[in-house]
């Protein structure tokens, strides 16, 4: 695992599919406790704009900036703050709230279009050329933990797993099996069908720079189906807002995806990275229907926001009423515990207020168990590849008081560390799915460089099969392909790309 070599916040200002990303990320591990209290000034400062105290707002957000808050974007789109930022006195708070958050003049804040290889290259770039906050260089620990936590999120999206798991919030924690008390470690997949009995949706989370986490639960998702289940509900996947449906508040924009059958980078966001966009089109080839249930806010704080998203969700079975959903969201989303924060709680509890049948949560922890002897049920989660196709497969764990989890989730699914990208790293086979492919003849003549992989004949927007980084000129890195036949190229540091190379892919025997 690498030291936080890179670090730079590349999406501030985003689509409005994509503005949840910073404060998701912030709650991944966040599903208990009390609002910030920048936050709670942010939101007290919307208030006393809604009700005309305009003097009083201002105060309020001036607190706000100076207590922390971040969200460039709400300040600058949220039309509840339209009236104060004709202010003359809004420039000077604009001008506090760039002071206090140096990452903004870095580079120009645009919305992403294309790869996000673009945005992690210039993350390199910048930090190479001493333009971003490093502990190197003496910043402040916030803004390089900022920094880093955007960094490793782009990370994830063009495969550089290592650097993303090693980096976001700091890496991945221990902890301590002996203080929660373990009886029993076992893998979670067998226990689903008992557990799911019942149910008509069941939700998974994932912090949105651990990849692992998305293997996890791209066997999860295979396992449900052959369970029954027949929706999966992102809430990645980009959405436009309407008014025509007879229920729900969004549907999905990508309109050819069901006929298609895998995912292009105008999909969703976190369908970029590969692991995501494979988990897709797993889904999509064994019958799933997928469902886009996101409704952002200029605030995504907002509890409306958890509101629709619950909407959206509960929707489904107006139109299927035999439905069976998986849904998969990000950080505390799930949670069905109240929550001052977004009162009276996240989408995870409204949803269950919504629907006749309780929810089943589970919560895919960062941590990893340490300190525990191994037996013969559970050598896979310290050596992950004595569980051959199924290295990196969730494990479920109990204490003498039952099931070891969080508040708000029916169950935690610990997840094996995961290998370092080489042909050994099974968790990137996904459960069988993909193998490790033959060597591409690619020279990276000055790196960063991405080689990817894209099944011929598809849209050269479509999400690769795979994708890595190679980190030194004259290296290459490890692909993990699903059996066909592909077009592999490399894209330098200033996104030129390669003449094409065809690499057969099969499995072995």
């Amino acid at each position: 695992m690498r030291y936080a070599r890179h670090g730079i916040a590349l999406v501030l200002l985003l689509p409005v599919a994509q503005s949840a990303i910073a404060v998701d990320a912030a709650e991944n591990e966040a599903s208990d406790g009390e609002a910030s209290p920048p936050v709670v000034l942010y939101q007290k400062a919307v208030a006393q704009a809604a009700a005309g105290e305009p003097d009083a707002a201002m105060q309020s957000l001036a607190q706000a900036v100076a207590a922390g808050y971040q969200g460039d974007r709400a300040l600058r789109n949220d039309p509840a703050l339209a009236a104060l930022r004709e202010r003359e006195d809004w420039a000077a708070l604009r001008a506090d709230f760039e002071a206090r958050n140096p990452w903004l003049a870095v580079i120009d804040f645009k919305p992403r279009a294309g790869s996000p290889w673009t945005e992690y290259a210039a993350g390199w770039t910048a930090l190479a050329e001493g333009n971003a906050p490093s502990p190197e260089r003496g910043a402040d620990p916030s803004t390089v933990g900022h920094f880093g936590q955007l960094q490793a999120q782009r990370a994830s999206l063009v495969g550089d797993y290592d650097y993303a798991h090693a980096n976001y919030f700091g890496g991945i924690p221990k902890a301590d099996a002996a203080r929660l008390g373990l009886t029993g470690l076992y893998p979670a997949l067998p226990a689903l069908a008992r557990l799911v009995e019942g149910r008509n949706v069941v939700m998974f989370n994932e912090t949105h720079g651990h990849s692992n986490q998305r293997a996890a639960n791209f066997m999860f998702v295979r396992e449900l189906r052959k369970l029954g289940f027949t929706h999966l509900a992102l809430e990645t996947l980009a959405y436009t807002r309407t008014t025509d449906h007879p229920c729900a508040s969004s549907v999905i924009t990508d309109d050819q995806l069901h006929s298609r059958g895998y995912a292009t980078s105008k999909t969703g966001y976190y369908t970029d990275d590969p692991v995501f966009g494979e988990l897709v089109r797993m889904a999509l080839a064994e019958g799933y229907t997928l469902v886009a249930y996101e409704h952002g806010f200029p605030d995504p704080q907002s509890p409306a926001r958890e509101q629709e998203q619950a909407r959206n969700i509960a929707c489904v079975f107006e139109g299927s009423p035999d439905a069976r959903i998986v849904v998969i969201g990000g950080g505390a989303h799930i949670s069905k515990a109240p929550d001052d924060r977004r009162p009276p709680g996240m989408m995870g509890m409204r949803l269950a207020a919504m629907l006749e049948t309780e929810p089943l949560a589970i919560s895919n922890a960062v941590s990893r168990l340490e300190g525990f002897s191994p037996g013969r049920a559970n050598q896979g989660y310290v050596t992950p590849s004595q569980d051959g196709e199924l290295a990196g497969q969730p494990y479920f764990a109990d204490n003498r008081g039952g099931a070891i989890t969080r508040r708000g989730y029916d169950r935690t699914a610990f997840i094996p560390l995961p290998e370092d990208r080489s042909a050994d790293a099974g968790w990137l086979r996904l459960g069988g799915w993909r193998v490790p492919a033959p060597q591409v003849p690619l020279t990276c003549e000055r790196a960063p460089c991405l080689l990817e992989a894209r099944r011929v004949g598809e849209d050269p927007e479509a999400v690769p099969g795979d994708r890595c980084v190679i980190e030194a000129a004259g290296q290459s890195c490890q692909l993990f392909l699903a059996p066909g036949d592909y077009e592999a190229t490399l894209l330098d540091a200033d996104s030129q790309r390669s003449a094409p190379v065809r690499l057969l892919v099969e499995r072995a025997g």
